[in-house]
């Protein structure tokens, strides 16, 4: 990328950033580490092993960057659980590039999955779609008072 291409692009950032609710913010990062989970799936099934492994880094940082922005004196008990959630998910993220399977993709689309539902439901957003239709695993103001959002 060149530095005109990257000056756009954190400028775009920027504005996104000021303009975006918090929650659809989250709902956009979850989305994002998907796309990357399933790139490194598609990776696997070519035999790409760098590809694989630069889409795992990619989606590593967003759920890394999730679970920095915990709250844990607001969130108390549920930023606990969010915590451990992101640990895990960062292990099995690994596990991606150390089993070589889709089948670790598979599970980590499930987890992040179900989060980004219950994340959108938080946000107001109605998704139907059956890649992202799945029951929540947090009750539905927990996640915005674990990172501090207004509910």
């Amino acid at each position: 990328m060149n530095a005109f291409a990257r000056a756009r692009a954190f400028a775009a950032y920027e504005h996104a950033v000021d303009t975006i609710p918090p929650l659809r913010q989250i709902v956009l990062l979850y989305d994002a580490a998907m796309r990357r989970v399933r790139e490194a799936r598609r990776a696997i099934e070519e035999g790409r092993i760098e590809d694989r492994f630069h889409a795992v880094a990619r989606a590593t940082a967003i759920v890394d960057a999730l679970h920095k922005c915990l709250d844990f004196e607001k969130g108390g008990e549920i930023a606990t659980i969010l915590d451990l959630y992101y640990t895990d998910l960062a292990l099995r993220l690994q596990d991606i590039n150390i089993r070589n399977e889709v089948g670790a993709c598979d599970e980590v689309l499930a987890r992040l999955a179900d989060m980004r539902a219950a994340w959108a439901q938080l946000a107001g957003e109605h998704d139907d779609s059956e890649e992202h239709r799945r029951e929540s695993p947090v009750t539905p103001s927990a996640p915005s008072r674990a990172l501090g959002v207004p509910g």
